[in-house]
C-alpha cells in the first residue's frame, strides 16, 4: 500500500471516535481485512479515510468522555505471516483515551 497523506483535526481538537471498514474472510479470494477508517474529532468534525472501499463500515465506537482528552494510545490486532497463505495485515484497532 502507500501513505495517504496526514489529517489532523482543528487547532485545539483531538479524536475522540473511529470507526473501520472491514472486508469479511473470502475463503478462496483475496482477503483485505481493515481497509479504511473515519475519525470523529473533539468538535464534531468527520475526517473521512481513503482507503479502500471493500466490506462495510463497523460501528462507531464509543466516544470519549467530554473534558478527558481524546485519543492517546492505541492496539492493533494483526495477522501474522501466513507463509503462502492469504495476509490480510490489519484486523482491528482500539483506541484508548487520556485520562
Amino acid at each position: 500500500g502507500a501513505w495517504s497523506l496526514p489529517m489532523t483535526c482543528d487547532p485545539g481538537h483531538h479524536v475522540v471516535a473511529f470507526r473501520l471498514r472491514v472486508e469479511p474472510p473470502r475463503g478462496l479470494w483475496d482477503d483485505t481485512a481493515a481497509n479504511n477508517m473515519d475519525v470523529t474529532c473533539s468538535d464534531g468534525s468527520v475526517l473521512e479515510g481513503l482507503g479502500g472501499l471493500a466490506g462495510t463500515w463497523g460501528n462507531w465506537s464509543v466516544p470519549c468522555p467530554q473534558g478527558r482528552g481524546g485519543v492517546c494510545g492505541l492496539r492493533t490486532r494483526l495477522e501474522p505471516p501466513q507463509r503462502g497463505g492469504d495476509d490480510t495485515g490489519l484486523n482491528d484497532l482500539r483506541l484508548f483515551c487520556c485520562a
